[in-house]
């Protein structure tokens, strides 16, 4: 690669710099504006990661060259759009002056493209990401490169021709549009970062969204229909590797929560071995990648399952609008193939057989369970992560609620206490559980009312912990724990600590602050 591919590299760094100070003045955008500037840090990334692999398998990059060219020159056209529409800023601009340029500059690429600037800066990604996967000889879907190309020529044909137009001395930009001319040497600009104001509330409700023009039906042949928010930040570009026994890391790195979810490293309590091996037991979906790629959806998690070598890989889908969630199975149909099971999380239960957890579907008018996804956990804490990011994750989707809900305890765990704690300003329902195959004991903060009703908030292992004779002490109806490493499942969620880290349990009565530490006193002598 040439002098020219670290322009685009400093450029699209450049824009993301810029697009701070929209994020500073627009609050109401702040999600969007940065869904936006971590795409632009992927993309840098990648290109960054390309770049390397070129020189280390210099002759497998020349197949894919054409097709790399091209996205350059797409990316180069957008980027300039984007720094164009700084240039409108004003001396001293207002907030009102930041959000004309803003919805100008969106619905001008609206128009050109007919999908907003994230979805098109992510379709950059992910097929930089593709002619990455080729150039180092991976197992590529080549459909779903594809189609990918198709929509990115489609949006490189528009911008040619309106480029052609303006070189001709015509005018295609709608009125009060971001862009009076375009040209192909990049620039950079100078912005601060800003901070983004937190909403508050006192019941917790679904992450916002904004509605679907229309719903289109799932090609899951189902009838469900179809109608990151989990943007990534910046970092490496995915490199994925085998692993064994349900490993949890995520091969996904976003501002989503799911990202700190599944990258949990705390210690581990070892769980029995027992049941079936990891497997999607549903039919499997042609082009369904695809499906969700056009629909919106964006990958937050992907965890391996890769034990006794089925390939089986599990990757977690929420589209930004309506935190629709999506579960997606890969398993290997043959060396250089796969086959892929997708789900909404909503049509799902989840219940535990032995050291597995079943994703199971209701029949016959929901008298039977029937399971469609096994997942085998060789920890406890494994399989209670992937248990309360499931339920959380489905929780908060906004396109269809869950209507008697049977599934918000883990079988084997007994429940030692129930009391009412305000939680950062919100209402929940703290709870201890043991369980009974492997010992660990774990609190667990669940909304407590409203439509969201048992959805898990956090978690937090505890059962090294409680031997400490200075890990917790009351005071009134707070009680103060020392040490305490949560997993957070929910969004805009910051645990209340004292000035010495303390974490803060405040109860609403105090004898239910007194009964906690009873408890817990009583399983550090008994456990």
């Amino acid at each position: 690669m040439d002098l020219q591919v670290h322009r685009i590299i400093s450029f699209t760094e450049d824009v993301a710099v810029g697009l701070r100070q929209f994020r500073e003045h627009l609050p109401e955008y702040s999600a969007e504006i940065t869904n936006v500037i971590a795409e632009l840090y992927a993309i840098s990334a990648t290109l960054t990661s390309l770049e390397g692999l070129t020189r280390q398998f210099p002759r497998n990059f020349g197949p894919v060259k054409a097709d790399f060219d091209r996205v350059l020159v797409s990316l180069r056209y957008t980027l300039n759009e984007i720094i164009n529409s700084f240039g409108k800023l004003d001396r001293r601009p207002t907030a009102d002056n930041y959000r004309q340029i803003w919805h100008d500059l969106n619905a001008y690429l609206l128009e050109e493209s007919g999908y907003s600037l994230k979805r098109r800066l992510n379709k950059y990604k992910l097929f930089l990401q593709e002619l990455q996967d080729v150039v180092q000889n991976k197992t590529v879907d080549f459909r779903f490169l594809a189609n990918l190309r198709k929509s990115i020529m489609s949006v490189l044909e528009e911008q040619d021709g309106r480029f052609a137009a303006r070189l001709a001395g015509l005018s295609l930009d709608p009125p009060g549009s971001p862009t009076s001319s375009s040209s192909f040497s990049g620039g950079s600009v100078d912005a601060h970062a800003g901070g983004v104001g937190k909403r508050r509330s006192y019941e917790r409700t679904r992450p916002g969204f904004r509605p679907q023009p229309s719903p289109l039906h799932s090609p899951t042949s189902t009838n469900d229909s179809a109608p990151p928010w989990a943007p990534d930040v910046p970092g490496s570009p995915i490199s994925t590797s085998t692993t064994t026994q349900s490993n949890l890391s995520s091969a996904i790195l976003n501002d989503h929560w799911a990202k700190d979810v599944f990258s949990y490293r705390g210690p581990m309590i070892k769980l029995p071995m027992t049941g079936e091996s990891s497997k999607c037991l549903g039919d499997d979906v042609q082009d369904v990648k695809e499906w969700l790629h056009e629909q919106g959806f964006d990958e937050i998690a992907y965890i391996s399952f890769d034990d006794k070598g089925s390939g089986l890989s599990v990757f977690f889908y929420v589209r930004e609008q309506d935190n629709r969630a999506r579960i997606l199975c890969k398993s290997r149909r043959n060396r250089r193939a796969h086959k892929y099971y997708c789900l909404p999380l909503n049509m799902l239960e989840v219940r535990r057989v032995e050291s597995c957890l079943q994703l199971c579907r209701r029949r016959r008018a929901g008298t039977e369970l029937v399971p469609w996804l096994n997942l085998q956990f060789d920890s406890i804490e494994k399989m209670v992560i992937f248990f309360c990011a499931f339920l959380a994750l489905r929780s908060q989707d906004g396109h269809k609620r869950v209507q008697d809900i049977r599934d918000c305890e883990l079988d084997s765990e007994k429940e030692l206490f129930g009391g009412i704690i305000d939680d950062d300003n919100f209402i929940h329902a703290l709870r201890i559980y043991r369980d009974r195959i492997s010992g660990a004991i774990r609190l667990q903060a669940s909304v407590h009312e409203g439509d969201m009703k048992r959805a898990p908030v956090w978690t937090a292992f505890i059962t090294r912990s409680i031997d400490s004779p200075y890990w917790i002490r009351r005071v009134n109806n707070r009680v103060l724990l020392r040490e305490i490493r949560q997993v957070i499942f929910f969004p805009e969620y910051s645990p209340p600590r004292t000035s010495r880290g303390e974490h803060i349990l405040k109860f609403t009565s105090e004898d239910d602050a007194r009964d906690f530490v009873d408890v817990i006193e009583r399983l550090s002598i008994t456990d």
